[in-house]
């Protein structure tokens, strides 16, 4: 591994490394609001600035090639200044609502404004972007918070590969746009929200995050999500018990910080009134095992099963226990009235492997048969 000179300090790299790698791995801490390490370099911010000896104007370090030999200061009265100014513009053209807004505690600008001492905007203030769109189910896109670091469209077409949003126009008018300003459903979102994931500030949140409380009340667990097999570790926000909002990590060991629509927006089963936590049993069934001592209504005897409240009209609920020997006395009498093959089984991909595993050997060595199958097909 070559070496450069930042602060100081001796500091490796491997080949192909930008500065800003090379001083982020050395626990160099460089201001920076656009980059993101999964993603290419955009230098947009202008907050990474490093003074390079040999060139007479600072320049971005996240675009600039670490090279062996090379001495960087990272740190000094003009970065300073040069940094304070253009949080000041990006103050300019940005709301204070600090007091009242869901990001406060986890905002990057927030972070650096108080870094850098700044209360407010030295410029004449004009919040250039007022839309706010809650056209979609999962999240909310309130341009006024945008700082146009472009992270959202980088993530969007460099790691999910949908390019749905694009930046339209120049200048203060710019905003982040969808093709002709459609609705997100009308483009090739995948609304997976890895660009709430990037963004910095308030300008993408969960819907189901508003007004959940602050980020400093939050309980944060990590974990693997319970849908498919792929096993991708998810980080959980919850407060009081409830989950607030789920986002990835950069630790976790397959699918990094990103993730898709299902773990970050699909965990709102663990607290939904329509969430059965018991066995429930057809009442027909149910009256004749002399569980209950009302029959059904004819037309409901057999009805397909409902979600509450219909549920409760064509079944009623059981302990596990009273569950159990009724399905494995309807399994007996199964086999023993048309043989093994008149049974068959689906794992469920929200279970373990070993669960599967002990599922399909019931079925296979319990009730001799090789119908199963596992609903594993994304």
């Amino acid at each position: 591994m070559a070496t450069l000179t930042i602060d100081g300090r001796p500091v490796p790299f491997s080949p192909g490394a930008s500065v800003l790698d090379a001083a982020l791995s050395a626990g160099i801490e460089i201001p920076r609001l656009c980059h993101h390490p999964e993603l290419s370099s955009w230098g947009g911010c202008r907050l990474c600035l490093v003074e390079v000896e040999g060139q007479h104007v600072p320049v971005p370090s996240c675009g600039l090639a670490a090279r062996a030999g090379m001495v960087v200061i990272t740190q000094s009265e003009r970065l300073t200044a040069l940094r304070r100014e253009v949080l000041d513009f990006l103050l300019s053209d940005h709301p204070l609502h600090c007091l009242i807004c869901e990001k406060a505690g986890h905002c990057q600008l927030q972070r650096y404004a108080y870094e850098f001492g700044l209360l407010d905007s030295t410029h004449e203030k004009e919040v250039s972007r007022t839309l706010r769109q809650e056209d979609n189910a999962f999240f909310i896109r309130d341009h006024q918070y945008c700082i146009s670091c472009t992270r959202c469209v980088r993530v969007c077409d460099e790691i999910v590969g949908a390019t749905a949003i694009e930046v339209a126009k120049r200048g203060f008018g710019s905003y982040i746009a969808t093709p002709f300003d459609a609705s997100l459903a009308e483009t090739s979102c995948t609304f997976c929200g890895n660009c709430v994931q990037v963004c910095p500030t308030a300008a993408l949140l969960p819907v189901g995050r508003m007004g959940k409380g602050r980020e400093w009340e939050l309980t944060r667990t990590r974990t693997t999500c319970p849908y498919c097999g792929t096993g991708c570790g998810i980080e959980v926000a919850t407060r009081r018990g409830q989950i607030v909002y789920v986002s990835g990590y950069a630790e976790a060991p397959v699918n990094g910080e990103f993730l898709c629509t299902k773990d970050r927006f699909g965990l709102d089963f663990v607290t939904h009134s329509h969430r059965l936590r018991r066995p429930w049993v057809r009442r027909d069934l149910a009256f004749a095992r002399g569980l209950v001592s009302t029959p059904p209504p004819p037309a409901l005897g057999r009805s397909p099963l409902m979600r509450p409240p219909g549920l409760a009209e064509t079944h009623v609920e059981v302990d596990w226990d009273t569950a159990l020997e009724l399905v494995a006395e309807g399994l007996a009498e199964a086999v023993r009235a048309a043989g093994p093959d008149a049974v068959g089984g689906v794992g469920s991909a929200l279970c373990t492997n070993e669960d599967n595993y002990l599922f399909q050997k019931l079925l296979r060595a319990g009730v001799g048969t090789n119908n199963v199958d596992l609903c594993a097909r994304l």
